[in-house]
């Protein structure tokens, strides 16, 4: 006898691989832009999106993590949570692809990773 079906087990692992890979993204993200300050390779419209950018895939991470602590206890707030995403994706999805190098895609996959497991778990809700 097994604690999880095997097909539960799957979408936990499914699960877990995709959002260690959003926050994956998040810390590579601010890796390099560490990186990207130092050089001063970019214009400085550039520099200016892609730390808008990034500071909104972060707000976008600090949301998920918020979720998940109140989740359990009341479904309109977690809907209320999930609100705040879209905004942030709007905001982050332009201003990261105006930075340059791979951390622009990872950034922008974590992004598009965050919304759209976070608007699965409202459709579950």
């Amino acid at each position: 006898m097994t604690l999880f079906p095997s097909h539960v087990l799957v979408e936990l692992v499914e699960f877990g691989i995709m959002t260690l890979a959003a926050f994956w993204g998040v810390a590579y993200g601010w890796w390099h832009r560490r990186a990207e300050l130092t050089k001063g390779t970019l214009p400085r419209w550039r520099r200016i999106g892609a730390t808008v950018g990034l500071l909104a895939v972060t707000v976008q991470a600090l949301l998920y993590v918020l979720s998940w602590v109140h989740m359990g206890r009341n479904n309109v707030l977690f809907g209320q949570w999930e609100r705040l995403f879209f905004p942030a994706f709007l905001l982050a999805a332009p201003c990261v692809l105006v930075g340059k190098g791979a951390s622009r895609w990872w950034l922008f996959s974590s992004s598009v990773l965050l919304v759209t497991m976070c608007f699965f778990f409202t459709l579950t809700a």
